[in-house]
């Protein structure tokens, strides 16, 4: 294996031949100068990138720098040696020589922006990485390039803001999580406009996941990305659903800017049955349960080929239960049919326990109510369906015997709300 000390036998040899080259007049120096990128070139032809990358660096002190076609071929092939050498410390080492070749192309005025990137990546696989510099040369490629960005720059880049943060004192690691966050969504946008791979997107996340935990960490930020979302309907559609999946997955459903990313959702797409749908949940999850019956029903009549309908009437059912119509709950769930009927069954019969003491003219009669949502749990129950306490509940609310006696002992009694008949001596 090659050793780092014969990896560097180019750089150590630059001062000897300095030593030799000014001591001898232009002609000579510049003859010398020729013949080194001439060897080079020749090692070159064999593939010797080795060869050729130390008589490049020898040219370049004896020929006092060079110009920009030559710190060119002097980076290219310097470039070859990292890209076919594998020993980690070896690649390490020729990563440093290759780098403050590009330092010196720029001091010269010969470095080109456009490798920005691959310079960044070099900086990283160092004897000694620079993040500070990788991050500044990371951010100037993709603000350059934009959409046009390799997607593995996006993932490299975030890596390195993500090692700033983990390697970072305690003192500086507030603002280089709030780096992340702001890189995160403007990476996101990015992803989703130039249509970058779904594998891409999970990597900066899983970054993101690292450190962010808390929905307040999110939101001050995401407010401004909001504002600045893609033109391309297709790709804000793509932008917005990755934030509210974000948001849901840090517990930030109870937040305005959680129903704000629906709406705009909606608007994108108004005749969209997800958009709808993903609405309706955002409102149920808000308690907001007029709103989130509206906007299911509007759901129903976008309902594409092959969806149960049912189950949009079921959640119908369960968001007026949950908000106290009683008796909507109750008609709503009773028109439920296929697999959905067995918890349907359970939301009307709790519905006729609620709302027993609001239906009948009697006392008698809405005691009675009581033993008609006990059929209905029953049915339920015997369907699969778990009904909890609620059947004892209700049982325990049945009329006493002593009722039954003092009302005639009816066999069945006609319940006012629902039009049905109960036995009370069963």
């Amino acid at each position: 294996m090659m050793k780092l000390e014969k990896l560097l036998l180019g750089i150590l040899l630059i001062a000897g031949v300095s030593s030799y080259a000014q001591g001898e007049d232009d002609e000579v120096r510049e003859r010398e100068c020729q013949r080194m990128r001439f060897l080079a070139g020749e090692e070159l032809k064999i593939k010797n990138y080795t060869g050729a990358a130390s008589y490049y660096l020898k040219g370049e002190e004896i020929c006092g720098g060079y110009d920009a076609a030559n710190y060119g071929r002097m980076i290219g092939t310097l470039r070859n040696v990292v890209n076919t050498v594998q020993d980690k410390g070896d690649k390490a080492a020729y990563n440093d020589t290759l780098v403050a070749a590009w330092d010196r192309a720029e001091t010269a005025g010969f470095y080109k922006y456009s490798e920005d990137f691959t310079r960044a990546s070099a900086l990283l696989q160092t004897t000694n990485p620079d993040r500070v510099q990788a991050d500044k040369l990371f951010r100037r490629g993709i603000d350059s390039l934009g959409t046009a960005t390799n997607e593995a720059y996006v993932s490299y880049f975030y890596y390195n803001t993500y090692a700033m943060f983990s390697e970072a004192a305690l003192s500086n690691k507030e603002a280089l999580k709030k780096k992340m966050i702001a890189e995160y969504f403007e990476l996101s946008t990015l992803i989703s406009k130039a249509n970058m791979s779904v594998k891409t997107q999970e990597i900066i996340t899983g970054y993101f996941n690292y450190v962010v935990k808390s929905c307040n960490d999110i939101l001050p930020d995401l407010k401004g990305y909001m504002e600045n979302l893609p033109e391309d309907p297709e790709v804000k559609k793509a932008s917005v659903l990755n934030f509210i999946s974000l948001l849901e997955k840090k517990e930030c459903t109870e937040s305005p800017e959680y129903l704000d990313l629906i709406d705009i959702y909606v608007t994108i797409d108004p005749t969209s049955f997800d958009a709808q749908m993903v609405k309706a949940k955002a409102l149920l999850a808000q308690k907001k349960y007029s709103s989130a019956i509206s906007v299911l029903k509007t759901a129903k009549t976008l309902t594409p080929e092959g969806y149960d309908s049912e189950e949009i009437t079921y959640q119908v059912a369960r968001a007026q239960y949950q908000s106290g119509s009683y008796s909507s709950a109750y008609n709503t769930a009773m028109s439920v049919r296929g697999e959905l009927k067995g918890k349907a069954l359970t939301i009307a019969g709790s519905s006729v326990g609620k709302n027993a003491n609001k239906c009948g003219s009697s006392s008698f009669e809405r005691q009675c109510n009581n033993i008609y949502a006990v059929q209905l749990l029953q049915q339920a129950k015997a369907l699969g369906e778990s009904t909890g306490g609620a059947i004892t509940s209700f049982k325990g609310r049945f009329p006493s015997g002593n009722m039954v006696f003092e009302n005639g002992s009816p066999s069945s009694v006609i319940l006012s709300c629902y039009g049905v008949s109960v036995n009370p001596k069963k």
